[in-house]
């Protein structure tokens, strides 16, 4: 995960409900300082020092008391099936999405997304799996005017990333159980066993045609994969929250106009 250490993102790790500030706890100059780095050289020995770092008693006397949780990576892209190519801004687990100027509700897309820890090209389904560093979420909002069409927003309302980065060999996305919430109500609940499979195939179908770099992330909708209701508008001061075994929670308060 990533927090704010005087203004600056800081790498952390979440430890027993807390977060740790891993760069100080692994205490060699050369670890990286921030998730962007931890993903793009997570090559050698550095996850195994994280992971030992992280086992040694003394890991408690790092805690960072009252950490403010940043969006645990800014991916080098971000790229999705159902969203358009375009520069999106990056919000953090419990920061505010703001309501779109002329917005008459939003529309909700819950995401899984993979983040790729390694250069690839021409991969085939089978081994996209091998160049994930983890796995994180994605609450994506799409702004609807009162006739139900979209908006003609110039800027389109920021992504929520969060709460953290979960690396591929601590999770099974293909076993894992999303729910999406709202103001406390569930809204839906499945398995994502098919929707971790086209995202590894989204994977491997980019690699075909470009060769993709460590930090570039894929997000899926679990919307084919999730029986429930997901029809239901978004309305100005609501509470989403996207819950995921082995990540956790990604809460988003939605502002008003």
């Amino acid at each position: 995960m990533s927090f704010d250490r005087r203004g600056h993102r800081r790498l952390g790790a979440l430890l027993g409900g807390v977060v740790v500030d891993l760069p100080d706890l692994v205490g060699h100059p050369a670890f990286p300082t921030t998730m962007e780095a931890l993903v793009s050289g997570n090559g050698g020995t550095v996850l195994d020092a994280a992971r030992a770092a992280l086992d040694r008693d003394e890991a408690d006397n790092f805690v960072v008391p009252g950490a403010r949780l940043l969006a645990p990576v800014l991916p080098a892209s971000l790229r999705s099936p159902d969203a358009p190519d375009a520069v999106r801004r990056v919000v953090g687990p419990g920061d505010e999405i703001p309501w779109p100027a002329g917005a008459g509700w939003l529309d909700y897309e819950p995401k899984i997304v993979a983040v790729l820890g390694r250069a690839a090209h021409a991969l085939g389904t089978d081994d996209a799996g091998r160049v994930v560093f983890g796995y994180t979420l994605v609450s994506d909002f799409a702004a609807r005017d009162a006739n139900g069409d979209p908006t003609p927003e110039p800027e389109r309302a920021p992504v929520a990333i969060g709460p953290c980065v979960v690396t591929a060999d601590e999770i099974d996305p293909h076993m894992m159980t999303v729910t999406v919430r709202v103001d406390g109500e569930d809204w839906v609940k499945g398995n994502l066993n098919g929707v971790a499979r086209s995202l590894l195939a989204a994977v491997a179908h980019a690699s075909r045609y470009e060769e993709l770099r460590a930090g570039d992330a894929f997000a899926s909708s679990p919307y084919g994969g999730l029986e429930g209701r997901l029809e239901q508008r978004i309305w100005p001061g609501a509470e989403v929250e996207l819950v995921a075994e082995g990540i956790g929670t990604l809460r988003s308060r939605i502002g008003r106009p």
